[in-house]
């Protein structure tokens, strides 16, 4: 866009134009010419002041200089040139876009002007030979200057844009990338700690009624089951500092997998849950994310059927099909509550299944009472 306030280039275009028109003026003018007084200098400086505000109203400008031009010369007073009051703003079109418009005016303006002085018995020859083709030359290479104006103005616009664009995307891209590190860390944070928070609650609750009944043996057994649930959180916990820190993969303290499912049985039955589990697979036959992932869905059901399903028993099978893990966790509770479907931790267990392009299925148990978590993991 073209700017509407001179610049101080304009201004210094502007005296120059007006100098070079008022000393040819006074250079050029002959005896048969008008005097140059107040009203040609006030043309020509009219001329030179346009020029100020040709980035605002080219056209306007362009047709003005063009009658004040002619204006001047049938008044009679001596030559100045057709090129130099034309020049600006005749670039000064071609710069805001419209070069056709510049191109058939200045083919317009220099038809008439040569056409009237030959009309008026001047030598053509010299004209058009001499005059005419610097004429159009300048008028030509104005031209060709404001169009080329014009293409670096869009150009660097494009730029601009295409810098602007790239950088929103850039920012879009990287609120994406850490809302799904938020998720993930949520996601991370609640399987570690949920599990490991209720297997000690319970255990606790163990050892409160061990040492109120005077059994030593059985509150330090629950105190051993709640110590081993601390380290197994506190490897969790090291693993998913270490991964949020970057570190390099091969030294990452991973806790879980298919061979770690045991532990979380005997951490369950540890605090009384009666868990049969079926586990007939070669955890080194399948791929690392697929197994961490069986093993975050099995601790999430088992945990929640610690909290919330008050059962006596339940069943973790896991078996496998051609591409894909199959896991089922059951319970034969009171069932999960519609606030307990859609909490976190379910959800999580589902944007982990999802992640891998698997299905994860939460209702009741079939042919009884209780909860049936299933899900296919592809791998």
């Amino acid at each position: 866009m073209l700017s509407p306030r001179p610049t101080r280039t304009d201004v210094l275009l502007a005296v120059g134009v007006l100098a070079v028109l008022v000393g040819s003026a006074f250079v050029s003018r002959s005896g048969l010419d008008r005097p140059v007084d107040a009203l040609g200098l006030s043309m020509l400086a009219a001329i030179a002041v346009a020029t100020l505000v040709r980035r605002r109203w080219p056209v306007v400008v362009l047709a003005l200089c063009t009658a004040l031009i002619f204006g001047y010369y049938v008044t009679g007073f001596p030559p100045v040139g057709l090129e130099l009051p034309l020049a600006a703003p005749v670039a000064t079109v071609a710069a805001a876009g419209r070069w056709r418009l510049a191109v058939l005016w200045s083919v317009a303006v220099t038809a008439f002007a040569y056409g009237s002085r030959i009309a008026l018995g001047q030598d053509p020859v010299l004209l058009l030979a001499l005059q005419l083709p610097t004429t159009v030359a300048v008028l030509g290479g104005a031209i060709a200057i404001g169009d080329a104006v014009r293409s670096r103005r869009e150009l660097r616009a494009e730029q601009e844009r295409t810098i602007a664009a790239a950088r929103r995307e850039a920012e879009q891209r990287t609120a994406q990338r850490l809302a799904a590190e938020r998720v993930r860390l949520a996601r991370d944070l609640h399987d570690v700690l949920g599990h490991t928070v209720a297997v000690v609650s319970l255990h606790a609750d163990v050892a409160e009624e061990a040492v109120a009944a005077g059994d030593t043996d059985g509150a330090a057994e629950a105190i051993r089951a709640i110590r081993g649930a601390s380290g197994t959180a506190m490897r969790d916990l090291r693993g998913a500092v270490q991964l949020l820190r970057g570190d390099d993969p091969a030294t990452l303290d991973v806790v879980g997998g298919l061979a770690a499912i045991d532990e979380l049985v005997d951490g369950a039955r540890s605090a009384g849950l009666d868990v049969e589990l079926d586990l007939d697979l070669d955890p080194t036959s399948v791929p690392a994310p697929a197994g961490m992932t069986a093993y975050r869905v099995v601790q999430e059901g088992l945990t929640n059927v610690l909290r919330h399903a008050g059962a006596a028993h339940a069943w973790v099978v896991v078996t496998s099909e051609p591409g894909a893990l199959l896991v089922r966790v059951e319970d034969d509770g009171r069932g999960l509550p519609e606030a307990t479907t859609e909490g976190t931790g379910l959800r999580g267990m589902a944007e982990r299944v999802a992640l891998l392009g698997g299905t994860l299925r939460t209702g009741a148990r079939r042919g009884g009472a209780g909860t049936r978590v299933t899900a296919r993991i592809p791998t």
